[in-house]
Order: structure tokens, then C-alpha cells, then sequence
């Protein structure tokens, strides 16, 4: 038999061919679905990401959101930190070389300051800036220099402002430039709070939590259970909550005054953030900018 195919073959291969061209039609839409199923996916999740941050974004805040659209139409890139004043009638931010502060107005303060590292506003709404070079208070359109103090970290009390440098020296300055208090601390630097009303300052320092007076630094002699991991003041002034080192151990709210303690029920979310002075508002950073927490 030669290589030729027969008549038999022949019909059977051709009987195959409308079967094979069938399955080939019925293939080739898949790659063209399966791509604008994927497409689909990717259009869903990236609005699903991107909708909780246009819900919660910080020119969206609901206290804070008109704030943060004026700085930001000044820092519109560079934010390294941030304050707001104690009623939160204004904020402040600050990038490496420029501080600006806005109020319901709009604009109402903006300088060239090189070197800043803390801002915070006093019990008047004053804008304090802690810079390598020394400490400045806002007076009227410009930054006056105060003292020859070079702090590096602040927060504001109801008559100035609580000054830490790295050496540990602790200061309370009057609106004026006075010296109110002074008390030493660990060197290294720690996190300086001011509780409801201004009235009551904490330093929390590898653990350690001291407080005091925050006018005259007369310290109080609290006990916590524990290494303090994060500090929450609470809208009575004489209490904050403290949560234990490490993060996510135990937490207790402390009465200053009394020194009892009583233990917060595990489980609760406690998200890190600052009590304001005057109204009970709790905030935290957001993308450079100052937002609403939640209340611990």
C-alpha cells in the first residue's frame, strides 16, 4: 500500500474537521473575557482603597477638615509636624524650612523657619516653635526669640509653654518669657502632654511617666503598675489612662490627685492620640496633617 490516503480515511478526517473548528471558535473569546475580568477586579479595588481615604481624608475632617485645606494649599508636600490650638479655632504645621498657621479665616500666619522640630499653641491660641537654634513665640505677624533655650520638644499650658531639650531640662515659660518652673528629667528627650484645661503635664521617658503641675512643674507622685507604653488624658482633668509596655499590654486609667487606679477591660481599641486643652476632642496625624480620633 502506497503512501496515499484512502477514500475511508479521507471521509473520517473530514468528519473531524467541523468538530475541531467549533471547539477553536468556542476557545478563542476566553482570553478576551478572562482580560476584562481582571480589568474589572483592578477598577473594584482601586475604588474600594481609594474610597476610604476620600471619606476620611484631612480637608474632609469633620473639625479639622478647613484647617488642613489652608495649610495645606502653603505645605502642599513637605508636613513634618503639626499642633492645634486648645478651642481647635486654629493649627499649625511646618515643613524643613517654612511654619504656617491657619484659622477660620484662612492664612494668618507664614514664615521661613529653618531647623523646626516641635510646635505647640499655649492656653491663648499663641503659636510656639522649638527650633535648633533656640525657642520663638508668635508675636503678631513674625516669631520673636525667647531665652537661650534650644528645646526639642513642647507642649502649651494655660500660661506658656512646657519646654524639654535633650539634656533633660524641663522648663514652664511664660507667654512674657518668664521662667515659671523648671525640673530636670532623663536626658534623651520624651513625650511632654497637657491634660483637660491645661492645668496638668505628663513626661513619659523609657516607660517612665512623671507628672506635674504644668505651671510651675511641682511634680506629683503617680504609680503606675507597669512601664507606661502610650498616655490618654481624659476629659476630668486629674485623670489619664495609660497603656503598658509593650504595646498591647494591660491598660489602667490613674487618678493623679488620689493616686487609685482602676483597670481598663482588655480589648478595648485605644488608638494613640492627644487630648485637646479645651474642648474634648481627641487628635491624631494624618498624611502631615491633624485629624479627629476616636476617644479612648
Amino acid at each position: 500500500m502506497s503512501g496515499r490516503e484512502s477514500p475511508v480515511t479521507t471521509v473520517r478526517r473530514n468528519a473531524r474537521t467541523p468538530a475541531r473548528d467549533t471547539r477553536a471558535r468556542s476557545l478563542r473569546p476566553w482570553p478576551l473575557t478572562l482580560a476584562i475580568a481582571v480589568s474589572l477586579g483592578l477598577l473594584l479595588y482601586v475604588v474600594t482603597a481609594s474610597l476610604p481615604y476620600l471619606i476620611s481624608s484631612p480637608t474632609t475632617d469633620p473639625n479639622f477638615g478647613a484647617l488642613n485645606h489652608c495649610l495645606g494649599q502653603v505645605l502642599p508636600l513637605s508636613r513634618l509636624g503639626w499642633a492645634v490650638s486648645p478651642d481647635a479655632s486654629r493649627a499649625a504645621a511646618y515643613g524643613s524650612h517654612r511654619v504656617a498657621v491657619c484659622d477660620a479665616h484662612g492664612i494668618s500666619l507664614q514664615r521661613d523657619v529653618a531647623g523646626t522640630l516641635a510646635l505647640a499653641f499655649d492656653g491663648a491660641n499663641r503659636l510656639w516653635v522649638a527650633t535648633g537654634a533656640g525657642l520663638l513665640r508668635e508675636d503678631g505677624a513674625t516669631f520673636a526669640p525667647v531665652g537661650d533655650f534650644a528645646p526639642v520638644a513642647l507642649a502649651g499650658h494655660a500660661q506658656g509653654v512646657l519646654a524639654l531639650d535633650v539634656s533633660g531640662q524641663l522648663v514652664s515659660v511664660a507667654a512674657d518669657g518668664a521662667l515659671l518652673g523648671q525640673t530636670q528629667v532623663p536626658p534623651g528627650g520624651g513625650r511632654l502632654s497637657v491634660g483637660a484645661d491645661n492645668t496638668l503635664a505628663a513626661v513619659l521617658s523609657e516607660g517612665t511617666l512623671r507628672v506635674y503641675d504644668a505651671r510651675t512643674l511641682m511634680p506629683y507622685d503617680v504609680q503606675p503598675p507597669c512601664p507606661v507604653e502610650t498616655v490618654w488624658w481624659l476629659d476630668t482633668p486629674e485623670r489619664l489612662l495609660i497603656g503598658c509596655a509593650p504595646a498591647g499590654g494591660p491598660s489602667f486609667v490613674l487618678d493623679v490627685r488620689t493616686g487609685a487606679r482602676e483597670a481598663v477591660p482588655e480589648g478595648r481599641p485605644l488608638t494613640p492620640a492627644r487630648r485637646l486643652g479645651s474642648r474634648p476632642l481627641y487628635v491624631q496625624g494624618c498624611d502631615g496633617f491633624p485629624c479627629t480620633a476616636p476617644p479612648p
